[in-house]
């Protein structure tokens, strides 16, 4: 798909519709960093619980506050939410521009 108009410019859409796709992949990418990351420090606390102190359960603890704060990351990266909040954005920024050219 050529993205360039005759002058070697790319169109707006076309600029907007690849803005939303990068937000959403880089949403995702987000996400699961912090998936990882929940995975492996998790995986350790556990360790470290069951290792020293077998008798007093106490990693549930960190392992549901991060859960918390991982699903709430989940809520909104998903695509819908993502593209909500960009078109909101762009719809903004759109007006500023109509606004600027109106009042010149």
């Amino acid at each position: 798909m050529n993205t360039l108009n005759m002058s070697g410019e790319v169109m707006l859409e076309e600029f907007l519709e690849a803005w939303k796709e990068y937000e959403v992949r880089e949403a995702a990418k987000g996400f699961k960093a912090h998936l990882t990351a929940y995975i492996i420090v998790n995986a350790f606390l556990i360790f470290v619980n069951l290792w020293t102190t077998p008798e007093a359960i106490w990693v549930i603890w960190p392992l549901a506050g991060w859960a918390v704060g991982l699903a709430f990351h989940g809520v909104f990266t998903r695509p819908r939410q993502v593209i909500d909040d960009i078109e909101k954005k762009q719809s903004y920024i759109l007006g500023m521009i109509s606004k600027k050219k109106s009042t010149k």
